[in-house]
């Protein structure tokens, strides 16, 4: 239970404590310490009466009695010393225990100061609120910070007691101010009147006066009060009217759901947009929580991702759907995001939502459309892919026969008559094999080895079957390897070789006199794989569709040379597919190189 008393004794905002004999405290909570500016180890080695102003010791005395007999002595006013020489008013209630040696106090700092430094705290839409005290006993005055400003004065430099701030009155306010202020110092008399000021730099303003007076035992101890420039205050009043209106204009205007909530998740704010979606008028919902106004479901999503907000304070993005009454449903693009005061503390959750389920249709219409055409498109890939093994199938035959034949008897026409059936085939058969190829990529069936290779003996074997080739076309065919080049790396033997097959083909089909160079280097850890050849080159506009399907640099080129314009494009895939890149660089009449790159892996 005492645990239970201590705990209530630490989260009161008033000064608490416990005194003993010769008003030593036993116990007292930290709001002591935060009003005097002692240390609590400091304050429970004084005693207590040592604090009070001389002037306040006789009004304890003559309270002596009541207090001895254990009567409750309330509201009653002392001033009390802090560590930095100052008083504050002190209001206090006190009981004595007459079962016991201890006192109860409950204590509440009263202290002009302490009421001017809350008003001047709060933010409002008047401007700032300057505030001033005098100690009538010891002429002593004291203006907030926000006071000096409103005067345009420097507080170090303002001599504050002898001034008072007259001299900025208006010479035909003047006697007013001076009469009305010391009728409040005399006689108690509350004012509140309007005068016109002029600062210390010479601005001219309306400003309002307010005063009242602190007695203790019916005598006037201290006067204090509060100013305000009214012009901006005016101002400010015409701003806020004007933020208001643009406010009013958004929110009508605006075609998304807007709102926002304390952190109660109680409505304070919402768009006519949010009253059409839920058919209530603003007036009905603010002040009701999700669980009041949309189905269970719904309300705990949106409750739990305000808690999250809370949790994060940060903005959060996401999508939500929202069930209705007669089940459809739709969906949302919202933002949330914290509200904060102006000490950065979190006060509210702000939230705009715009509908996309319009959008979110679409999505779903063009997913669907895209699944489509991936089926498609995976059922004709595997028709070419069945249709391409089976001609294959007889393409090898008539090959094999017609190169039979080619070692037979022929007269000199038989001859060229099969001549032209093997190359013929042979064409055919490598378009096959790229339409093969390429609807195996669309299908998603082409698999990549990862196995060490020899890099060199793969480029021999290309050679073999290119070099008829070349020497047909009267070419160099030439290789350059870097000794860098390590004899192997992980990869896929067969597909580096139809790549650097494509690309040396490439370089002997476009190049009539000269040669095709091979080239292989390490760099940057890659593997670098250029054919370079002394043909015809390429314009810079010619060179961008070059790995696009059935493309070439030219329309022409294809009458001329011939082919497919799959090569390229396999090629590009098949780098990718490597983990490389491929590019080109060229000019017209001065050849192309066309390079590669692949990752060596382990070697």
């Amino acid at each position: 239970m005492e645990s239970r008393y201590d705990a209530l004794f630490e989260l009161s905002n008033d000064m608490v404590g416990v005194f003993g004999e010769d008003w030593r405290p036993t116990k007292l909570n930290h709001v002591w310490s935060d009003v005097l500016g002692w240390s609590t180890e400091e304050l429970m080695q004084m005693r207590f009466s040592d604090l009070i102003h001389p002037d306040d010791i006789k009004s304890i005395v003559s309270r002596y009695d009541k207090i001895q007999k254990g009567e409750v002595i309330r509201n009653f006013l002392l001033r009390y010393r802090c560590k930095d020489g100052q008083y504050k008013f002190l209001s206090w209630n006190y009981q004595y225990d007459p079962t016991g040696n201890d006192a109860l106090c409950v204590a509440k700092d009263t202290s002009p100061q302490k009421i001017f430094t809350e008003i001047s705290g709060q933010a409002n839409a008047e401007g700032p609120i300057g505030t001033w005290s005098m100690d009538v006993l010891t002429g002593r005055h004291f203006w907030s910070r926000a006071l000096y400003d409103i005067f345009e004065v420097d507080p170090q430099t303002y001599d504050l007691d002898r001034l008072r701030g007259f001299e900025m009155i208006a010479e035909k306010d003047r006697a007013l101010m001076i009469e009305t202020h010391q009728r409040l110092m005399e006689h108690g008399t509350d004012y509140d009147i309007e005068v016109l000021v002029r600062s210390g730099k010479g601005r001219v303003f309306p400003a309002r006066v307010m005063g009242t007076a602190l007695r203790q035992e019916g005598q006037i101890v201290q006067i204090y009060g509060l100013m305000y420039d009214v012009a901006q205050k005016r101002s400010f009043e015409k701003e806020l009217r004007y933020q208001q209106f643009l406010l009013k204009m958004f929110l009508q205007s605006s075609p998304a759901i807007v709102y926002v909530k304390d952190l109660g998740g109680r409505y304070l704010l919402v768009s006519p947009t949010f009253e059409q979606l839920v058919g209530k008028l603003s007036a009905d919902l603010v002040g009701r929580t999700d669980q009041e106004i949309f189905g269970v479901e719904d309300a705990k999503r949106f409750s739990d991702s305000d808690s999250q907000l809370i949790a994060e304070q940060r903005p959060r993005s996401y999508e939500e759907s929202l069930t209705f009454v007669d089940g459809s449903q739709r969906y949302y693009l919202s933002e949330k995001f914290p509200l904060r005061d102006e000490g950065d503390h979190l006060i509210a959750i702000a939230g705009v939502s715009t509908d996309i389920t319009e959008l979110h249709r679409y999505q779903q219409e063009l997913e669907t459309a895209k699944e489509a055409a991936e089926a498609g498109t995976r059922a004709k890939s595997e028709f070419l892919a069945n249709m391409s093994h089976e001609i294959r199938t007889p393409m090898n035959s008539i090959m094999g026969m017609s190169e039979l034949l080619l070692d037979t008897e022929l007269s000199p026409d038989q001859r060229q008559f099969v001549t032209i059936l093997t190359r013929a085939s042979s064409n055919l058969l490598n378009l096959i094999n790229d339409i093969l190829d390429i609807s195996k990529i669309e299908s998603g069936l082409m698999v990549i080895e990862k196995v060490p290779f020899n890099v060199r003996e793969s480029v021999r074997r290309a050679f073999e079957i290119l070099m008829i080739k070349a020497v047909e076309k009267k070419l160099d065919l030439k290789l350059d390897i870097d000794p860098q080049v390590p004899e192997k790396i992980n990869g896929d033997a067969s597909r580096f070789q139809q790549v650097l097959i494509n690309l040396i083909g490439n370089g002997l089909k476009f190049t009539t006199h000269g040669e095709v160079r091979v080239q292989m280097k390490v760099s940057d850890d890659q593997l670098w794989v250029g054919v370079k050849d002394t043909g015809i080159g390429m314009a810079p506009d010619q060179m961008q569709w070059l790995f696009t399907r059935f493309s070439q640099g030219d329309s022409s080129i294809t009458r001329r040379f011939g082919g497919t314009g799959l090569g390229l494009s396999i090629s590009k895939q098949l780098v990718e597919k490597m983990g490389g890149t491929i590019g080109v660089t060229s000019e017209i009449g001065h050849g192309s190189v066309f390079y590669f790159t692949l990752p060596l892996g382990s070697k």
